[in-house]
């Protein structure tokens, strides 16, 4: 099975040299490493030409966001003829011996899952409270997970996931328009929904956990918009508790409690309205594989 590791840069020249480091030390090395930079201007991208000559670069020439960013690394993953691509930002370190379970797992599934993860862990080596596995409570799912010594989770960050390209190339790729936040949710709960997701607690992926953030100033129009989008998009039958409407509500009372907090309240107006009213009234882009390539779609434009 042939894997590509995609990471997705953004202005962050050391812990990109850390990661891409981490990924040609690994036992079972990934046949490709396709970098894609959104726009870096810290020299990461030369300094991948000078000390990592044989990884794949790809230069958006703007900051897509890691979910534009992630979009084109799986385009290019599925153009370039790979099985499965391993997904991750570049202030991730898969730890020693993270890529061959999940492709052992893979290889050996009766009925191939759309994705396999690794467990994202924090400096202390324990579970990151970001990056919690969200467990399957679908039974025969579980067995299946089990049977490649794993659980079945509904969906998995962009932090070590190892992507079924078999199943990516026959639906829309991530949404790129969610720029930040939730895109890998809602792109992982897609698969899931078509197969099944398996979470392998024997790999293992660093990522710093991220501080609470009572005041997400400018970002708070991301979030609030994201989650609206994520839970409109989703086909599922919903509980009461999971309807679009009682969910904006939520969403509402969080953007007051942000207000409550905020530095700028210029700024917390403009992105608590914004990204409600963009949460209930629009709908992300739907690209599907070889749009990007094709230039059918343009992002950042």
């Amino acid at each position: 099975m042939s894997v590509a590791a995609v990471v997705v840069s953004f202005n962050r020249i050391e812990l990109l040299r850390k990661c891409l480091t981490a990924l040609q030390n690994q036992d079972h090395r990934p046949d490709e490493i396709i970098l894609v930079d959104n726009g870096s201007t810290d020299g990461g991208p030369d300094m991948v030409r000078s000390e990592f000559p044989d990884i794949t670069i790809f230069e958006t020439g703007n900051n897509l966001g890691g979910a534009g960013g992630f979009a084109w690394g799986l385009e290019h993953a599925i153009a370039r003829g790979h099985d499965a691509a391993w997904l991750m930002d570049d202030d991730a370190e898969p730890l020693q011996g993270s890529l061959g379970p999940l492709v052992q797992a893979m290889e050996n599934a009766d009925e191939r899952p759309g994705f396999i993860t690794s467990l994202v862990v924090n400096d202390a080596g324990e579970p990151n409270e970001g990056h919690l596995p969200d467990l399957s409570s679908d039974v025969s799912k579980q067995l299946k997970a089990a049977a490649l010594g794993g659980i079945a989770v509904n969906s998995a960050s962009f932090v070590g996931v190892l992507i079924d390209l078999r199943a990516a190339a026959g639906m829309p790729l991530p949404y790129a328009d969610f720029f930040i936040w939730f895109d890998d949710a809602e792109y992982t709960r897609r698969l899931s929904r078509a197969t099944f997701g398996v979470a392998i607690p024997g790999s293992r992926i660093y990522h710093p956990e991220k501080k609470n953030q009572a005041d997400m100033g400018g970002r708070l129009f991301y979030y609030l918009r994201n989650n609206l989008w994520l839970r409109r998009l989703d086909p599922q039958p919903r509980t009461l508790l999971q309807n679009p409407v009682r969910w904006g509500a939520g969403m509402a009372v969080l953007a007051l409690r942000q207000g409550a907090q905020a530095k700028d309240r210029k700024v917390w107006a403009s992105s608590a309205f914004r990204g409600l009213c963009e949460g209930l009234a629009k709908r992300p882009r739907t690209i599907h594989p070889g749009q990007l390539i094709s230039g059918a779609v343009r992002l950042g434009s």
